[in-house]
């Protein structure tokens, strides 16, 4: 399984702002890189410098390793309609990121090991692979088994009681399965507006 294996702290005060879901982030209270002071002199980055550390940013967001990035931006140029729009659609179709919309992981990178270690279902059939495409209809939930680890109990407290996690997400009677609905349209998407798609297009089309 693939690994994250840079310091995450790091990468978010690159980056600007937690990508991680971590309360505790030192960026927060520091959002500029290690070893820099915000008020210095810094050498304006270049055209590619930026497109580069958007790529990054989205990259570290969804939990992706460069390959598998890539390649799912490859195939959403050769989908019909915007690349940007098909790019963020591929990305949140995802299992691993579908199970971390639905609560039942604190992160992507902890959706991908429940996934990998099996307690993950669609539609009653146990997947252990993160980059799996959910469709339209699909139903995910926790194995049954699995529902008492106190991981998922305290991830699904973010809930806080909302039926549907993100328009196109619907949580079912029992807590533990959802409903993936469709994205129906691109600002449905809960993406963060400080990393900027249209860069990420630019960097790979070059």
């Amino acid at each position: 399984m693939a690994t994250l294996r840079k310091p995450r702290h790091k990468i978010c005060r690159s980056a600007g702002f937690c990508l991680f879901n971590d309360p505790k982030c030192p960026s927060i209270k520091r959002p500029f890189p290690p070893g820099h002071r915000p008020k210095s002199l810094r050498k304006k980055k270049s055209s590619y410098g930026e497109q580069l550390l958007e790529k990054q940013k989205l990259r570290f967001y969804y939990g992706l390793m460069e390959k598998q990035f890539y390649r799912t931006f490859e195939k959403a140029s050769t989908m019909h309609g915007n690349t940007a729009d098909n790019f963020l659609k591929l990305l949140e179709s995802r299992l691993m990121t579908v199970v971390y919309r639905l609560c039942f992981a604190k992160s992507v990178y902890d959706a991908r090991q429940l996934i990998s270690h099996g307690h993950i279902e669609v539609n009653g059939k146990r997947v252990t692979i993160p980059s799996y495409l959910v469709k339209k209809g699909d139903i995910i939930s926790v194995k049954e088994s699995s529902r008492k680890l106190m991981r998922i109990q305290e991830s699904l407290k973010r809930l806080d009681g909302k039926i549907k996690p993100v328009p196109y997400l619907e949580i079912l009677q029992d807590g533990f399965s959802g409903t993936f609905l469709g994205i129906e349209t691109i600002s449905d998407i809960p993406i963060d507006p400080r990393i900027n798609i249209q860069k990420i297009v630019e960097f790979y089309s070059k």
